[in-house]
């Protein structure tokens, strides 16, 4: 399905991540992956696949510099035809009193600031082609009521999407789509640190009885990533098992 296509993927290591690279694999994508520090599974990627199909890079996301020189040494040795923004970092079960600015500041520039400076590194090329697709992964708590204590990582999200649909508009007529996918609570190791009481009423609450997985998230990734979805831009689909609707 996606044979001959060049993906960059951020966040290859997560939970989440992995599965979409798993399902993208499987269906002859060229990848090209990020990690920060830790790639326990990037590298069990590489044992199953190879490294025909799988590059690699470290890149700490909140360095921009070191995303200028990674991005331009991507850029010159291949186009890149669909980028992936799959990272977030570790959710903390705080008040707003309790927090600071520095706390929300982290999650807008991981998941904001970097997405926006590989996407005007990526424009170029996909404006020459009048083709690319690009696909941030969100939360299902970008619609409706937000849970509490989770302001941070919430307004990190909002931020994204908002951004994402900005350059849907923009990027439109030179044939690029951008699309969201927004699961509902995943079994990840993301939210380990979450109390176990919170996981068990949030799947009590999904007519599905459960929480979602990660292949769910990345069925829905292949779907926007195939020639299916080429008439599909500024969207935000929910994989949420059906426990926030639109």
């Amino acid at each position: 399905m996606l044979t001959g296509q060049r993906i960059l993927i951020t966040g290859a290591n997560g939970g989440i991540g992995k599965a979409i690279c798993e399902i993208l694999l499987q269906n002859n994508a060229k990848l090209v992956l990020f990690y920060n520090k830790n790639k326990t599974q990037v590298d069990k990627l590489l044992e199953k696949y190879g490294n025909d199909s799988i590059e690699i890079h470290e890149v700490d996301l909140l360095n921009i510099k070191k995303i200028e020189n990674v991005m331009n040494l991507i850029s010159s040795s291949d186009k890149i035809d669909c980028f992936i923004h799959s990272v977030t970092i570790p959710i903390e079960n705080k008040e707003i009193t309790k927090l600071q600015w520095e706390d929300y500041q982290s999650h807008i520039d991981i998941q904001t600031r970097s997405f926006l400076q590989i996407v005007q590194s990526l424009m170029p090329n996909m404006k020459e082609k009048k083709q690319g697709r690009i696909i941030s992964i969100l939360t299902s708590y970008t619609i409706g009521r937000p849970p509490n204590n989770m302001s941070p990582y919430i307004v990190g999200k909002y931020s994204l999407l908002g951004l994402s649909k900005s350059l849907a508009v923009e990027l439109g007529p030179y044939g690029i789509t951008v699309n969201c996918i927004s699961p509902s609570m995943t079994n990840t190791a993301l939210i380990e640190k979450l109390p176990s009481k919170l996981k068990e009423i949030t799947a009590s609450q999904v007519p599905l009885g459960r929480l979602a997985e990660p292949k769910d998230v990345a069925s829905m990734v292949l779907f926007v990533c195939s020639r299916s979805s080429d008439y599909i831009s500024g969207e935000n689909f929910l994989v949420t098992g059906g426990q926030t609707m639109h």
